[in-house]
């Protein structure tokens, strides 16, 4: 059936599994706002997790709320500014940032040297990361996987920023879950760049085996269930990408003897849990928030330090991803409910990502 032109997609806050699309309007601009037209985005477990977590301590949910009931899931995408009443935003410039699964989003810019941040008062709970948008050049041959990738790459080179100063203190491999995720394949691909000399030890579930074992970045592959066959020089560091207490659980149980640092960051798996479990073997684990992390590291060495070096090792790493990862495009509501609906059900393979339009 035709849709309408403007839209949102929203979801239900207490069925992830139910969607509706619903026309918009279109809004006369504030003085100083904007109105940005959503291009394209990429989905991944990381707007899962926005969902699943829509009502917690980090309400994503509030950043863009819909009628009663019903939320819009979080998405990072390129948008182009349809409609400018910011003297220094004009029709037409492209833009990298947070929004709504929706065609449109409207914007209140303060300009930075990247690009802008949105000031708009409804979403200044988030950590500044969150409403900084990042001015954005012409697509190029590496854009949908940009798209895809650009918001998850960041945890990745962050942990191997943490990784490299343990290996300084003397850790001798990583074990990493969840070892099909991108956040986990960036992060052991970039260690290996780095020449880390650190073993790569990638645990997995046995569907993901062989794909994992394909890559040829890990030292071990191994499902979860082939945990105690395992063996990984220490002292290790521990890093957790699925959230799940039972994995965290037998993976600090198994090495807890040899871990020099346990690492918390991802969300991977439909049973993640926000706060650690209780029972974790070894040192005590460490939450990783990358919007923080970042930051710190921007502040430290120079936002032009750190984004040189970081572009460098993204763009790698996105042309890497044409070995491995297939990118297929869909456009429309219903498509992106589809996707989205496999992407938090889990089912689509870590070999195969989708980019949208609305």
């Amino acid at each position: 059936m035709p849709q309408p032109d403007r839209w949102d997609l929203l979801i239900k806050r207490d069925d992830l599994t139910v969607s509706e699309i619903r026309a918009v309007s279109c809004p006369r601009l504030e003085p100083g706002q904007v109105r940005l037209a959503v291009e394209k985005f990429g989905l991944t477990t990381n707007n899962a997790t926005y969902a699943r977590f829509g009502e917690s301590e980090i309400p994503f949910f509030d950043a863009f709320p819909g009628p009663e009931g019903y939320g819009r899931v979080p998405i990072w995408g390129y948008a182009l500014v349809e409609e400018s009443l910011h003297p220094d935003i004009a029709v037409g410039d492209r833009f990298f940032g947070y929004m709504p699964m929706s065609t449109h989003h409207v914007v209140a810019p303060e300009i930075t040297p990247r690009g802008f941040a949105d000031t708009t008062p409804q979403r200044q709970f988030l950590h500044p990361w969150y409403w900084n948008f990042e001015r954005a050049g012409a697509p190029d041959g590496l854009d949908d996987r940009r798209a895809l990738i650009h918001p998850v790459y960041p945890a990745a080179y962050s942990l191997a920023d943490m990784i490299t100063r343990q290996a300084e203190r003397g850790a001798r491999s990583v074990i990493v879950t969840s070892a099909s995720s991108k956040v986990s394949i960036g992060l052991v691909e970039e260690l290996a760049a780095r020449d880390s000399g650190l073993a790569a030890v990638g645990l997995t579930a046995a569907r993901h085996v062989e794909f994992v074992r394909a890559l040829d970045l890990y030292d071990t592959v191994a499902s979860y269930d082939e945990l105690a066959t395992v063996e990984a020089a220490g002292p290790s560091v521990f890093v957790d990408v699925t959230g799940d207490a039972k994995v965290r659980i037998n993976v600090s149980q198994r090495f807890a003897d040899d871990l020099l640092n346990t690492t918390l960051i991802g969300f991977t798996h439909p049973e993640a849990a926000v706060f650690p479990p209780p029972g974790l073997g070894g040192p005590e684990a460490e939450g990783f928030f990358t919007p923080a992390v970042e930051w710190q590291a921007v502040e430290e060495e120079g936002a032009d330090s750190y984004y040189g070096r970081y572009t460098k090792s993204e763009d790698r790493f996105l042309e890497s991803t044409e070995s491995w990862l297939t990118i297929r495009q869909a456009q429309g509501p219903e498509a992106i409910a589809e996707v989205f609906g496999s992407v938090l059900a889990g089912k689509l393979p870590p070999d195969l990502s989708y980019i949208l339009r609305p």
